[in-house]
């Protein structure tokens, strides 16, 4: 029995408790934190989103709402009762012509009365061409495009009956409708605005505003007293677009006499005259032409872009544009390296805390060159540093700087300055000169927010 428990006994091993804090985790702990650090750091810096260079000239900045001024004769009626309008809108009517009666109209009756023989391919065309106008142009914002619909459609069937009735008075088969003939040709509009006899000179900022802007359908009235207006008609295929121009663009466009301009609606161009007004501090730009009056005979304003040269290049975001203070070189300090452009030599002599003169050579990128000097980068200098003359013992003390506007490039993955000169801008973009041999190219990637970018940021 002795034997037995002395033989359990030297199989009892110990247990052995490990301690947590071995270095397998100790290591784990620092790369977590390592991590961690690194997670937060990210997170809160500032990240630069790049934009790619493109080329090309500016667009759409020459775009505007015109006030469109024509010859506009409000007409005015002597009676008084209900009122029928025979003549479509925007249609031309010669001196005599019906536009319009006053008094009772059966139109569940007249109209019913014409047979499919008497209405002609073109009138079938004419009444097709207003609902399939309504149906392509309908919009549930605009519901004013449902009461232009039915008066449309309504007087066109007036205008058949009208037709109709006058053919059978010539024939002896019945008396014409009593229609009001008017005085003078010209276009027929249903609407009135009260800018009728307004000039470029009454015009003020807030009639470009098209907010501030209301008119008056007339067809909308069933009946009229006597003195209301029944329609308006535009005597004069000559008319003018006013817009109104910023101080700028108005200096830009001074020597003008004739531009061209595209109808944004439908993208055709004319040339018209042009000439710039100055009104209570106010620019007006006033293109007069003589085509197209028709089409845009109700219409009050009018979408153009004016077709101005400008100037192609590299098309930049204003965002990355940023101003760098550079040190000047003189020429004949630098030493030329032939297979690079983008860098010269310098011999700099500076001087130690103890008085002595320490020589070095450094290379130094060029960010602009002229006829007689280089400008580099203040980093590589203290002011008062001497640049010395290679081969001989001539000194130049650095001291002069110059600031330059440029972008920064970030192909490489860190910013690098590239200075620019800017040909053309408007409020968003900028075009600057291409295939600078110390600026921008085609394709280049530089800051979107020049503003966010450090340049010791790698």
């Amino acid at each position: 029995m002795a034997f037995f428990n002395r033989r359990n006994k030297s199989k009892v091993v110990p247990w052995r408790e490990n301690s947590i804090f071995n270095i397998g985790t100790i290591m784990f702990g620092i790369l977590f934190v390592y991590m961690l650090i690194c997670l937060v750091l990210y997170l809160t810096a500032t990240h630069i989103t790049a934009y790619e260079v493109t080329a090309g000239p500016l667009s759409g900045n020459y775009r505007y709402s015109a006030v469109a001024l024509k010859s506009e004769s409000v007409v005015y009626t002597s009676q008084s009762g209900p009122i029928h309008y025979y003549a479509r809108e925007g249609s031309k009517v010669g001196v005599g012509a019906g536009i319009y009666s006053i008094g009772s109209l059966n139109l569940a009756q007249e109209p019913s009365d014409l047979s499919e023989e008497e209405l002609t391919s073109s009138d079938y065309a004419h009444l097709h061409s207003i609902a399939s106008n309504f149906a392509y142009n309908y919009s549930p914002v605009s519901y004013q495009d449902v009461y232009n619909f039915q008066a449309d459609a309504q007087t066109a069937m007036l205008e058949l009956l009208s037709q109709r009735s006058l053919d059978n008075a010539q024939q002896g088969q019945g008396a014409a409708l009593n229609l009001i003939p008017t005085q003078q040709d010209g276009i027929v509009v249903y609407s009135v605005d009260g800018m009728e006899n307004d000039t470029p000179e009454d015009l003020t900022e807030k009639d470009f505003n098209r907010k501030n802007y209301t008119r008056t359908n007339l067809r909308m009235k069933e009946s009229v007293n006597a003195n209301d207006p029944v329609y308006k008609l535009i005597t004069s295929e000559n008319w003018s677009l006013i817009i109104l121009l910023d101080r700028k663009t108005a200096t830009e466009l001074a020597d003008q006499t004739v531009i061209r301009f595209r109808f944004m609606e439908d993208g055709s161009t004319f040339n018209a005259d042009f000439s710039i007004l100055q009104v209570d501090g106010n620019y007006y730009g006033k293109l007069d032409i003589s085509n197209s009056l028709i089409r845009y005979a109700a219409d009050r304003y009018v979408d153009i872009e004016l077709l101005v040269n400008r100037q192609s290049g590299l098309k930049i975001p204003n965002s990355a544009i940023a101003e760098k203070v550079f040190y000047k070189i003189p020429l004949e300090f630098a030493i030329i390296d032939e297979e690079n452009e983008n860098e010269i030599g310098l011999l700099t002599e500076t001087y130690d805390t103890d008085g002595s003169a320490i020589t070095k050579y450094i290379n130094a990128t060029v960010y602009e060159k002229t006829e007689n000097e280089f400008y580099v980068d203040t980093e590589l200098f203290h002011e008062g540093d001497y640049v010395l003359m290679k081969d001989s013992s001539k000194r130049y003390q650095i001291s002069e700087k110059k600031s330059l506007i440029g972008v920064y490039n970030i192909n490489k993955g860190y910013p690098i300055f590239r200075e620019i000169t800017i040909i053309d801008e408007n409020e968003e973009y900028c075009i600057v000169e291409s295939n600078s041999a110390y600026g921008l190219a085609q394709y280049d990637h530089i800051a979107l927010d020049a503003s966010a970018v450090k340049e010791d940021a790698a």
